[in-house]
């Protein structure tokens, strides 16, 4: 599938008033997104790392938490062959794409590597967040905090992107802020790369949110199953989202 077959372009019409969402995450066989130490780097392949260059490239605007910013220091802009000769999958890149942190307490410091220039950068804080230091580094919006939990409302960070233009959002956690859009039904589309690889203890691809029992499971619709180089690659959407 291309990318744009992958992050379901031809569905973004048919979300209302808010960019269409898709959540992409890499994790163990045993589910597992990072070690117990917090150790990421590198679950999956390097067939797969370059396809998500490629997927964000496909989508306007990605999307991290601040822990996850804290604990990888993420660049978050989209590197094709011409930057990284070792890429297995040319990505062309006419526009970088928005770098999104989910910030609510303005914790990024003003040499993290999403502030480098290499391509637009929002962060996300609370209305009452410091954050005097990331003046002149990035476009600061202040949102108001979700109404349950210690979050921001993701409806009114949706809203910020559409009004930049930006008609898909490439969500790629940490599991905490994936799991707040997935309990708010603000998920219409799951790209999960799943290695063949054990750890046994670690973080899961979702944690916290909403969903305590059985009966609120969200099931999915299997779209797409193949492989990208050792890794397995699935695709689905939320059985709700079906159009």
């Amino acid at each position: 599938m291309r990318s744009s077959e992958l992050v379901g372009t031809d569905e973004w019409h048919t979300v209302d008033g808010r960019p269409y969402v898709v959540y992409k995450y890499a994790a163990t066989l045993d589910g597992r997104i990072a070690a117990v130490d917090g150790t990421s780097q590198w679950i999956t392949s390097a067939e797969s790392r370059a396809e998500v260059h490629a997927l964000r490239s496909a989508c306007g605007a990605t999307v991290v938490g601040s822990g996850t910013q804290q604990a990888d220091d993420p660049h978050l802009a989209v590197r094709s062959v011409r930057d990284d000769p070792g890429l297995r999958v040319a990505v062309p890149v006419e526009e970088q794409p928005w770098r999104v942190i989910v910030d609510t307490r303005a914790r990024t410091p003003a040499d993290a590597r999403v502030l480098d220039g290499a391509a637009p950068t929002l962060i996300a804080v609370a209305e009452d967040a410091e954050a005097t230091h990331l003046c002149g580094l990035a476009t600061v919006v202040r949102l108001p905090r979700a109404a349950r939990g210690g979050g921001l409302d993701l409806t009114a960070l949706l809203g910020e992107l559409r009004d930049r233009d930006v008609r898909g959002v490439f969500l790629e956690g940490g599991p905490t802020l994936a799991a707040s859009f997935v309990s708010a039904g603000l998920v219409d589309r799951i790209i999960a790369y799943v290695a063949p690889a054990l750890l046994g203890r670690g973080k899961s691809g979702l944690e916290g949110g909403t969903i305590d029992t059985m009966d609120d499971i969200l099931r999915c619709e299997l779209l797409d199953v193949a492989r990208s180089g050792p890794d397995v690659r699935l695709v689905a959407r939320p059985a709700r989202a079906r159009r």
